[in-house]
């Protein structure tokens, strides 16, 4: 293989030019984070949200001025509660970076953005994404989405991701929603007494 920094030759260059540039943004977004810094990522204090809720559509699309080097998973989501703020619709639509063949190594699996799975999302109002759908929120990486099942109480439990993300154990939801409303709460306490 040669290569130079003027010209790529050969494709498995072009393969490692490209997972060095992913890396960056990898590095930037799966950090370890626990529920605050979740919410902060999230700006949840400001207009950031999250909800529990059905992934009933999905599809693919290109954004030329946004992540044009990669297509967006574009999932449409019935919501069955909105935790923070309360405020939500019964549906939002939520760009997801990396579709197919063209994932990312940040993008949520398969498994959590498939039609018919139950989630809890942490989703951000990016500015690129509301130029084209001014309602629509982005996922940033793949610890924003997470899986739930019903327990033999039909209670809803979110499934734990482990240590060093925002929600390490299965935990009911119904456990989950108060403490991220106070986490929510004190990021937003936060914010007013540094203005």
């Amino acid at each position: 293989m040669r290569c130079s920094f003027g010209r790529v030759r050969s494709p498995l260059a072009l393969a490692v030019a490209g997972v060095a540039l992913l890396t960056g943004i990898a590095v930037a977004t799966v950090i370890p984070r626990d529920m605050s810094k979740q919410l902060e990522l999230i700006e949840a204090q400001k207009d950031g949200a999250v909800v529990y809720g059905t992934i009933v559509a999905s599809r693919s699309q290109k954004l030329d001025d946004v992540l044009s080097f990669v297509p967006f998973t574009v999932l449409t989501v019935k919501v069955e509660q909105a935790i923070a703020p309360a405020n939500q619709p019964n549906e939002l639509t939520v760009y997801v970076p990396g579709a197919g063949e063209e994932r990312l190594s940040i993008t949520p699996s398969d498994d959590e953005m498939r039609v018919g799975e139950s989630v809890l999302m942490f989703l951000r109002a990016d500015a690129g994404i509301r130029t084209h759908d001014a309602a629509a929120y982005k996922i940033d990486s793949f610890a924003e989405i997470l899986r739930t099942q019903k327990n033999r109480k039909g209670e809803v439990v979110v499934l734990g991701e482990g240590a060093s993300f925002a929600v390490e154990n299965n935990t009911k939801l119904s456990d989950l929603s108060p403490q991220i409303i106070d986490a929510v709460a004190v990021l937003k306490a936060a914010q007013s007494k540094s203005k």
